[in-house]
């Protein structure tokens, strides 16, 4: 007797929708449960949890402590926890130069690279996916 494939799912934070992700992962035939959640951005699975970050979202949350304890509550409740790092595709990328902060901003490089070193220090499990648009996600 051949059981019925259900399709695959994601669970989706409702404020994830002001990106284009969730609309190009529908597209793909997955389906979106959207909800407001806690821990991270996207559920894969019961082991998958996935925090998705812009270039300055990542900057102003390493710079205020705030993405350290979303990776601790990762880590807590998820044995796969992914920070997603978007760049902008079409401008060259790397850790240097103005590009990466807003003239606001009292972080320089080194900062932002030895807490992103760090991070990966207390965080073993963590692992980090560099993405230059949504679309190199899929």
């Amino acid at each position: 007797m051949a059981t019925k494939k259900e399709p695959p799912r994601i669970i989706v934070d409702s404020r994830e929708f002001r990106s284009e992700l969730p609309c190009l992962i529908h597209r793909r035939g997955i389906e979106i449960v959207p909800l407001m959640i806690t821990i991270g951005d996207y559920i894969l699975s019961n082991d998958i949890c996935v925090e998705r970050k812009s270039i300055s979202d990542l900057i102003g949350s390493l710079a205020s402590g705030r993405l350290y304890n979303q990776c601790q509550q990762m880590t807590r409740f998820y044995s796969r926890p992914i920070l997603l790092i978007e760049f902008d595709q079409n401008r060259s990328f790397h850790l240097q130069g103005r590009y990466m902060l807003s003239r606001d901003s009292d972080v320089n490089n080194a900062e932002i690279m030895q807490k992103l070193q760090l991070l990966t220090i207390h965080f073993p499990k963590l692992r980090l996916v560099w993405s230059p648009s949504p679309y190199a996600c899929l």
